[in-house]
């Protein structure tokens, strides 16, 4: 299997990008799903929906959002700001903690305002801690089902039921891994799912690294990687590319190593 030989620290390495297209999360998915199906309606209309009523107001949220991470804390922090009491279902990851895809991941070096890098976990404490000091109300719950077909809009979590005048989606992306043997043990130890992320990394750099993918984006990245690794293998995962003629030109020139197999 590709992920039961050496650790990390030893010297032939072998770190895996694997890109692919990104799923959001299933209650994710299921509360985008939910909002495209019940809003559906409502394009066809001559007029928008009339604002709600003021005997509606009564025990109705300002805004809910959906979703932690970034986006999310970002939206609550805005808002709360805003004097708007926003209330904020972050969901989870994989383990059982919100704050998107940044709970995976180790150092972040391009985030603005920490010259010295920062972790994604910290970073995330931190965003959530600012949306908090301003008021914004958290639950660590996922959505199930989201109504916005008349107002107020009907937000129902497992634990909860809420009515609200406006909804925010901020439930973000995961990456689709590849689920290979010991994969879990080493993401972000030496499987990534961003070159741009990790590339320049300590980790990563002047390593010999495989990007699995065949498409124009994994051919991206794999040219991309070639100004860190001392050589990059792409692992294709059918009998030959499914990226443009432009980006298979660019791969040849970048002198990277091209395998049509599936890993195993």
């Amino acid at each position: 299997a590709a992920l039961s030989a050496a650790p990390p620290s030893s010297r032939r390495r072998r770190a895996f990008f694997h890109h692919s297209c990104r799923p959001l999360p299933s209650s994710a998915a299921a509360a985008a799903k939910a909002l495209r199906a019940s809003a559906a309606p409502a394009v066809d209309e001559e007029a928008p929906a009339s604002p709600p009523p003021s005997d509606l107001g009564k025990g109705v949220e300002n805004l809910v959002i959906i979703g932690s991470g970034p986006a999310g804390y970002t939206a609550a922090i805005y808002a709360a700001r805003a004097n708007l009491k926003p209330v904020v279902f972050e969901g989870y990851q994989v383990g059982g903690v919100p704050g998107g895809q940044l709970m995976t991941t180790t150092e972040v070096e391009n985030f603005p305002g920490f010259p010295d890098g920062v972790t994604g976990p910290d970073l995330m404490d931190k965003m959530r801690k600012q949306a908090e000091r301003w008021g914004a109300e958290l639950h660590q719950e996922d959505v199930e089902f989201v109504n916005v077909k008349s107002r107020p809009f009907v937000i129902r979590s497992s634990d909860r039921e809420v009515k609200c005048h406006s909804v925010i989606i901020a439930t973000g992306a995961a990456a689709k891994r590849l689920r290979l043997p010991r994969e879990d043990e080493f993401w972000s130890r030496g499987i990534s799912a961003c070159a741009i992320c990790d590339g320049a990394s300590p980790l990563f750099k002047g390593q010999v690294l495989a990007v699995v993918g065949g498409g124009d984006t994994a051919t991206e990245e794999a040219i991309y990687l070639t100004k860190y690794a001392r050589h990059v293998h792409l692992l294709v995962r059918k009998d030959q590319l499914r990226a443009s003629k432009a980006m298979q030109d660019r791969l040849i020139m970048a002198n990277v190593s091209e395998y049509s197999t599936i890993p195993t």
